[in-house]
């Protein structure tokens, strides 16, 4: 009878600690032990000695198994991303990794549905609205994207338990302003820039994509030729290109690499830290003759080019 007795109290006494240590903080009640990942969000460019918040209100938040397939997906609207806030997901034990991105509409880019369960971190997010070959203008849009470390969430032993992992936010939109002085007045220039770098994957890197013209936001002076772009992600390795057009007499002033041969030219310049620019042109007309030509090109107020010293 006392043996049988201990055995009642002994199994009342593990089931009371199984169910305890399922208990819900919040409200006390009784609920299924759960386990995943409690997500934060941070920004830190390799220039920064320490993190902020990054200052956005919506995300798109993509959770990857070990074999980068979506696993999780949500939308989240109206939040704030400063200290304190973080995303918790329910997870089954295993690795994972995270991604996200801010800032992206439906008017300004075309969104690919997504499927968890089958959706790859490497297949295409959006691409660029567009009217033909002419982008949409991005005046005003900041677009950002993160990715976690990988995490590896455990089996629940007791309790809920959530794994704390945290993305790193950045932009991946960049403003330039180009002016193009000593022109002269009766002839009419615009100024445009080519690039195929109007779609992006979910992983962050650009897609493979068709050539599009990002036409200028505004002309910002009526004295001399500027305008400004917002173009999406700038790195080495796909074609940006610079275009200086006389509309007049339907012929190019100048033609050349955004990159190669004019922001990266400033030594100072770091394209994972740096996403303003200004890019100042100088035309001379080089006989008296109404032939004009490039006489020097400026970068954040550093000469990257000079007619006189190269020739």
């Amino acid at each position: 009878m006392i043996s049988r007795l201990r055995f009642i109290i002994l199994t009342f006494s593990l089931a009371f600690i199984f169910f305890q240590s399922c208990i819900n903080d919040d409200n006390d009640s009784m609920e299924e032990c759960s386990q995943g990942l409690s997500i934060s969000f941070y920004s830190r460019t390799k220039c920064q000695a320490e993190a902020t918040y990054p200052e956005v209100n919506d995300l798109m938040v993509f959770i990857f198994d070990k074999n980068d397939i979506l696993v999780r997906y949500s939308q989240l609207n109206d939040i704030n991303t400063g200290s304190g806030f973080t995303h918790t997901e329910d997870l089954e034990s295993g690795l994972y990794t995270v991604t996200a991105w801010s800032g992206l509409n439906d008017y300004h880019f075309f969104i690919n549905e997504v499927e968890e369960g089958a959706t790859s971190k490497e297949d295409l997010l959006f691409s660029l609205e567009r009217n033909g070959n002419q982008a949409v203008s991005l005046e005003n849009i900041n677009v950002y994207f993160g990715e976690s470390n990988t995490v590896y969430v455990q089996e629940k032993t007791s309790g809920s338990v959530y794994d704390n992992i945290a993305v790193n936010i950045l932009e991946v939109t960049n403003r330039i302003t180009i002016t193009v002085e000593g022109l002269p007045a009766e002839d009419e220039y615009e100024i445009l820039i080519e690039s195929g770098n109007g779609s992006m994957n979910i992983d962050g890197e650009i897609a493979e994509d068709e050539t599009i013209i990002y036409n200028p936001e505004e002309i910002l002076d009526s004295e001399i030729l500027k305008s400004r772009f917002t173009l999406l992600k700038l790195e080495t390795g796909p074609e940006y290109t610079i275009i200086i057009r006389n509309i007049t007499e339907d012929s190019e002033l100048y033609r050349g690499s955004l990159l190669g041969a004019l922001i990266l030219k400033n030594p100072y310049v770091n394209l994972n830290c740096d996403h303003d620019f200004t890019i100042n042109f100088t035309a001379h007309d080089q006989c008296d003759c109404g032939t004009y030509t490039i006489a020097e090109i400026w970068v954040n107020n550093w000469l990257v080019h000079s007619y006189e010293t190269e020739m």
